[in-house]
């Protein structure tokens, strides 16, 4: 038992990795936008529907992901997700016209991408139990350490070899890295193999009858735990589309915007650790909606914000990525709790699904209520409700369940 809770670490630590990794193609995709519409006339509108088609498409191969994860496991469809996201990015670098762009980036790209994400973040759930938000929270730090990590790299590769050449580069990097992880899992261990105490402190929806894909569709907690994925997402996209227009805008300097969402990116980090390790200790629907109160009170105050005299209201902005961050971390150990099972990869590909849709959906609202307001404020209002929304739709998932009561769920 010793060595199984030791290597829970390791297969925590493979799986932020992996994960950072695949989030990465999304996270740096502004420094290849800016040189593709240098090469091409396309347009920003087109161009950028290749990425949020990528995000569209997720919501397809999400499901996919994990219903592949929960028969041939997660060392398989990781190192397929890795070779496919590897490939889709060395193809993109020989794109001569948007249709091809669009098949490269916008689909292969998704379906690598969650073939990556889905099962890496699935077994980690199977291997923690008592400690599972604590693993969620750091899990949930690869997609800001990718950009940390992969946006100097792929600026590099830019400047040296060109966008076509440093995306087959970077095609190659993501492909030859997750494939060598997904060797080190190991499948988690069973009931009878763990220590009593982890048995015992499996979530109370989790005991009884199994959950299985078509049982958990037929569950509104399933649907609730959708939609706060989807519409969490939603305003995390508004506001990270958007905040640097935003302040730039209101006449803030380039070097300052670039510190202060620095700033911001680090906040959300420690508020992936710290909502992580609270919602172990008091209840994952308690620190999703201290997140959210948080999260609103920073969109408010970035609303508020007209000018360089207003850097405090700036400052607490970048500051609340702390709330953000704190609700992301429940994203996955929610349904984990209440789905766990030999079906939750399938189960947790649904609920990420609706991180695909809000994806899609959140970049382009913002976009569309500037444009017909001109100002971002009914954009950052919109973030706003879809914040409290998600933190109502978690409550409900995450509601203790009284015993007897499952079936009617």
């Amino acid at each position: 038992m010793g060595d199984s809770g030791s290597y829970r670490w390791i297969v925590l630590g493979v799986s932020t990795a992996v994960n950072a990794l695949g989030w990465a193609a999304r996270s740096t995709f502004a420094l290849f936008y800016v040189a593709i519409l240098q090469e091409f006339a396309w347009g920003r509108g087109a161009t950028a529907l290749g990425y949020s088609l990528s995000w569209l498409c997720f919501v397809v191969f999400a499901p996919l992901a994990g219903w592949l994860h929960d028969r041939w496991g997660a060392p398989t469809v990781v190192t397929t997700g890795g070779v496919a996201l590897g490939v889709a990015l060395a193809l993109t670098g020989q794109v001569t016209s948007l249709t091809q762009y669009y098949l490269c980036f916008g689909i292969l790209s998704a379906a690598g991408i969650a073939c990556i994400v889905i099962p890496a973040t699935t077994i980690v759930t199977g291997w923690f139990v008592r400690a599972r938000g604590t693993a969620m929270g750091i899990l949930s730090t690869a997609n800001s350490a990718s950009a940390v990590a992969f946006y100097p790299v792929n600026a590099w590769l830019i400047v040296t070899l060109g966008w076509r050449r440093a995306l087959v580069a970077f095609g190659c990097i993501v492909a030859a890295a997750t494939v060598s992880l997904a060797r080190l899992y190991r499948d988690p261990p069973t009931d009878q193999e763990r220590p009593a105490a982890d048995v015992e402190a499996r979530h109370p929806q989790c005991i009884g009858e199994e959950w299985t894909l078509r049982r958990a569709l037929r569950s509104s907690r399933l649907w609730a735990a959708f939609i706060m994925t989807a519409l969490g997402v939603v305003a995390y996209q508004i506001m990270a589309t958007h905040q640097v227009a935003h302040a730039v805008d209101r006449g803030f300097q380039q070097a300052t915007v670039v510190w202060l969402f620095a700033f911001g990116a680090a906040c959300t980090m420690a508020g992936n650790l710290l909502g992580g390790w609270l919602s172990d200790h008091f209840g994952r629907g308690w620190i999703f909606a201290l997140g959210s109160i948080v999260a609103v009170i920073g969109i408010v105050c970035l609303g508020l914000t007209r000018g360089p005299h207003d850097l405090p209201l700036l400052l607490i902005y970048t500051a609340s990525g702390l709330g953000f961050g704190m609700r992301i971390a429940q994203l996955s150990a929610i349904p984990a709790d209440v789905f766990s099972g030999a079906h939750l990869g399938a189960i947790l590909g649904v609920v990420q699904a609706g991180g695909g849709l809000g994806g899609a959906i959140g970049p382009f609202l913002g976009g569309w209520l500037f444009d017909i307001t001109g100002s971002y404020w009914l954009a950052f209002m919109a973030a706003c409700v879809a914040v409290v929304g998600s933190a109502v739709a978690a409550w409900f998932a995450a509601r203790p369940m009284k015993p007897g009561a499952r079936k009617m769920t």
